[in-house]
């Protein structure tokens, strides 16, 4: 008990430090656009505009908090930062895990993913990986050359008659 309580400290702590990481990112692109432009975003938003460009950055950084954009910056550096980290183990450890969580390690989706990847010389076009992929159609072509060859291997071979003589 007391080990899950200090894992959920070091959570909340480091939740914490990316969060204010977020923020003063965030804070130094604001700082960094006029007082125009800070008023423009605010009215995009709803917000009101203020007067110093201290209180309207103030007011778009509270915005982004309660929006939940915040959050979403930290859950996309925490899944960036495991997908690393699990890139980086041998593939026994990573089976083992798989094992340990239920996880089929053969999922379509991840392999026409490392397809698609190598087919594109190893830049899969996005910097993460979807969690589910969207339910697409099977393409079409696939499936008629596949049916094809079984086809094929089914249907008897006619032979030319040979002529008698």
């Amino acid at each position: 008990v007391m080990a899950d309580e200090t894992k959920c400290k070091e959570d909340m702590e480091l939740f914490d430090q990316r969060v204010a990481g977020v923020l003063a990112k965030k804070k130094d692109e604001l700082d960094a656009l006029s007082n125009q432009e800070l008023m423009d975003l605010c009215l995009e938003k709803g917000l009101k505009q203020g007067t110093a460009k201290k209180d309207r950055t103030e007011r778009l950084l509270m915005d982004l908090q309660q929006s939940g954009e915040v959050e979403a910056a930290v859950a996309a550096i925490a899944r960036k930062e495991r997908r690393a980290d699990l890139l980086a183990l041998d593939q026994e450890t990573l089976l083992k895990l798989c094992t340990k969580l239920s996880v089929d390690p053969l999922l379509k989706c991840v392999l026409v993913e490392r397809i698609m990847t190598k087919e594109n010389g190893g830049f899969d076009g996005s910097n993460e990986v979807e969690d589910e992929p969207e339910a697409a159609e099977e393409p079409k072509e696939l499936e008629d050359e596949v049916l094809d060859e079984k086809e094929q291997a089914e249907e008897p071979v006619m032979k030319k008659p040979r002529g008698r003589a």
